[in-house]
C-alpha cells in the first residue's frame, strides 16, 4: 500500500452505499432573532412609566420605577425585568400591599446616617431614592447609610447601588427579610472601575454564595440589613441597608480613578481559551447593543405589553 505524505493510502471501496429514502422536508426552523422584537430603550420605560402612573404612582415615582424594573432588559436577565410587571408589581398595588403614595417616614437622623419607614411605599422607586439621599449625605460627610424598612419589591439591587456611580461614588445595597424570611436579591455593589466598565455585582440569591460561606453572609447580611432597621419587629417586610461612599473624601480623584484601573485591569485576560470577565463588563455590553438595535422582548411579552397599552388606553409600544 502506497502512502502519500507518510499517510498509508485505502484503495476506494467498490461496493455501493445503499440509497437511503430522501427524508421529508423539514419545515424551516424560525431564526431566534425572528421570534424576538427589539424596541427603543426610551419607547419600554416610557410605557412603564405610564403604566405605574396610571395605577396611582405620581410621575417622578413612575419613572424611577420603570427605569428599575427596565434594569433587567437592559442587562441581558429578562426573567427579573417587565415580565415581573403584571406577575408582581402591578397586583401589589391593586391589592393594597404597594402604596403608590405613600410618604417615607424618618424616624432617626444623624447626619451621615438615618432610618427611613418607606410605609410600602412601590421598592423599585423606595429603595433608588435610599441610595439618592445616601450619595447626597456622602457627599457632605464622605458615607452616607440609610437604614431602611417598609418597602415593596425592588427588583435588582445591583441596579440601585448602581445610582452612586454617575457620582463617582460605591454604592451598596444589602436586603432582608421578605415574604419567605429571604429577600429576592440581598446584595448589590456597584463601583467606578477606573478606565474600565464600572463593576457591578448582582447577587440573586444566597444559593449563589459557597456552601461554606453561606451562614456566615447570611449572618452578615441580616445584621446590616435586618438587625440595624429593626425589620425583625414587623411581619412581612423587607429591611435594607443602603450606603454611598465618596472616595474622593479620602484620597485624590486621580489617584482613585488609576487604582481603579489597575486593579480592574488587572482581572482582564483569557483562562483555559475563556475570556474572564468582571461583574459588570458583560452587562454594559449587553446595554450597548440594545442602545444601538433596540431591547429584545420575546413575541408573549411585546403581546402582553401591547393588551395592557390598549387596556390602559396608553400608545402602542413602537418596535424597530
Amino acid at each position: 500500500m502506497g502512502t502519500l505524505g507518510g499517510v498509508p493510502l485505502r484503495p476506494r471501496s467498490l461496493r455501493r452505499a445503499p440509497v437511503e429514502p430522501t427524508p421529508e422536508p423539514a419545515e424551516p426552523s424560525p431564526i431566534p432573532e425572528q421570534v424576538w422584537q427589539r424596541v427603543p430603550i426610551d419607547a419600554l420605560i416610557d410605557l412603564v412609566t405610564e403604566v405605574f402612573t396610571a395605577h396611582d404612582l405620581p410621575w417622578s415615582r413612575a419613572r424611577m420605577a420603570a427605569e428599575a424594573l427596565c434594569h433587567g432588559d437592559l442587562t441581558g436577565t429578562p426573567e427579573s425585568g417587565v415580565a415581573e410587571l403584571t406577575r408582581l408589581h402591578l397586583p401589589m398595588l391593586a391589592n393594597g400591599m404597594v402604596r403608590p403614595r405613600a410618604e417615607p417616614l424618618m424616624i432617626a437622623d444623624r447626619g451621615a446616617a438615618a432610618l427611613i419607614d418607606y410605609r410600602r411605599a412601590p421598592g423599585l422607586w423606595a429603595v433608588g431614592d435610599a441610595m439618592d439621599r445616601a450619595v447626597s449625605r456622602a457627599g457632605r460627610y464622605g458615607v452616607g447609610l440609610m437604614s431602611v424598612r417598609g418597602v415593596g419589591p425592588f427588583g435588582r439591587a445591583g441596579h440601585h447601588a448602581a445610582r452612586a456611580l454617575p457620582h463617582t461614588m460605591i454604592g451598596l445595597v444589602m436586603a432582608a427579610g421578605g415574604e419567605r424570611g429571604t429577600a429576592a436579591n440581598p446584595l448589590g455593589m456597584a463601583a467606578p472601575a477606573g478606565a474600565y466598565p464600572e463593576f457591578v455585582l448582582d447577587l440573586d440569591t444566597l444559593a449563589d454564595v459557597d456552601s461554606a460561606a453561606i451562614a456566615g453572609f447570611a449572618l452578615l447580611v441580616e445584621i446590616f440589613a435586618g438587625v440595624l432597621s429593626g425589620v425583625g419587629d414587623h411581619d412581612h417586610d423587607t429591611g435594607l441597608m443602603v450606603m454611598a461612599i465618596a472616595p474622593t473624601t479620602l484620597r485624590s480623584a486621580d489617584g482613585f480613578y488609576k487604582a481603579a484601573s489597575a486593579l480592574f485591569g488587572s482581572l482582564l485576560g483569557w483562562e483555559g481559551g475563556t475570556p474572564v470577565r468582571y461583574p459588570g463588563w458583560r452587562e454594559a455590553q449587553y446595554l450597548e447593543q440594545c442602545q444601538a438595535l433596540g431591547v429584545p422582548l420575546n413575541e408573549p411579552m411585546h403581546r402582553e405589553l401591547e393588551e395592557l397599552a390598549k387596556a390602559l388606553r396608553l400608545a402602542p409600544l413602537q418596535g424597530r
